[in-house]
């Protein structure tokens, strides 16, 4: 904590400027704390006893201190105007930063440790009792490593119709990544697609193994005579989407195309087969956004295809699709299809 109250006043003082003969406490749940600052140390609050403070975390790194004053010349750099670890009493919590620009205010969570998607999904939703916009920016601590989907999805935001998550870059400020994946675990470019050839030679290796994650699909093409590997060129995904799926992208796509098949449908009725999808759990999103900007994307790519239209608020099939009858047949159609993908 870097800021606390002096005690018996209103008085905010700054780890920096205050003096250890004077007493202070917390400016949340107003117990004692104590400042701590050396040359070996920065300077910071931290509370005399052991008791659990809503009002933050304790054990701050120095990293985490540096990165949040950092963050404060960053912010007024481009415009912004910045309080540091301001109190909310009417929701009890205490962002990093509460940041201004024009009438819009954001808070910054700066995050260096390890905190779990309850509490991310808790403080988010504190923020927006009061209307404000929350960015969890990820410190260094995240970035030394490889971050596995369930910890993007922890942080991500949805920002100019892409999945993004925020990270701090010190002397760049911040900078937002996004998160693009095929079938919830390959990570690839905006511009990159995925192989469907090489996507149908691992849906055979499942149905050879047996994979229990695709039986219920199996199950049910089979009483319609049909077979997995045997799905519509369309149901392929050729440019990603979304991530934070735990189900395999091309399985939702072939799920749409039966419902289609069968009438035109309304985009909230199929919408309720995304959300319905298993998804890792997101923090700082609302997982029925996410679901909606996927269902949106794959809409607009098959639409680009020709596979379906819209009338009368209604998507439809614009022709009917192919299902092919065997693994051969198949490759033979979707050689023909990368090749015609490639010569445009």
């Amino acid at each position: 904590m870097y800021i606390a109250q002096m005690l018996g006043t209103t008085v905010l003082m700054t780890a920096n400027e205050a003096d250890k003969r004077r007493n202070y406490v917390c400016p949340g749940c107003q117990t004692p704390v104590t400042v701590k600052k050396g040359r070996l140390k920065q300077a910071h609050f931290a509370h005399t006893s052991l008791q659990k403070c809503q009002a933050l975390a304790e054990g701050e790194s120095a990293v985490h201190l540096l990165g949040k004053l950092a963050m404060v010349d960053f912010f007024e750099s481009i415009g912004g105007r910045v309080v540091l670890e301001p109190w909310l009493p009417e929701i009890q919590q205490r962002p990093d930063l509460l940041v201004t620009f024009d009438n819009r205010q954001v808070a910054i969570e700066f995050q260096c440790a390890p905190i779990s998607v309850e509490r991310v999904q808790h403080r988010t939703a504190g923020f927006a009792k009061l209307g404000l916009d929350v960015v969890w920016v990820l410190g260094p601590t995240y970035q030394q490593r490889k971050l596995q989907q369930a910890t993007l999805a922890k942080f991500a935001r949805i920002r100019h119709d892409t999945l993004q998550v925020a990270l701090w870059r010190g002397k760049q400020g911040i900078q937002w990544r996004e998160w693009w994946a095929v079938d919830g675990r390959t990570h690839v470019g905006r511009e990159d697609y995925s192989d469907p050839i090489r996507q149908l030679a691992k849906i055979q290796q499942q149905l050879v193994r047996r994979d229990r994650r695709i039986r219920p699909l199996q199950k049910q093409l089979y009483q319609q005579e049909r077979t997995v590997t045997g799905i519509p060129v369309c149901c392929h995904i050729s440019k990603p989407l979304p991530g934070g799926l735990k189900t395999a992208h091309w399985m939702l796509a072939t799920q749409l195309i039966g419902m289609l098949e069968q009438e035109p449908c309304h985009a909230d009725r199929l919408l309720t087969v995304i959300e319905r999808a298993e998804w890792f759990a997101f923090g700082a999103t609302p997982t029925s956004a996410v679901a909606k900007l996927w269902l949106t994307q794959l809409l607009v790519l098959w639409q680009s295809m020709g596979v379906v239209q819209v009338t009368n608020d209604r998507w439809r099939l614009v022709t009917n699709v192919q299902w092919f009858a065997d693994f051969n047949q198949k490759c033979r159609e979707l050689r023909s299809h990368v090749h015609t993908l490639g010569s445009k």
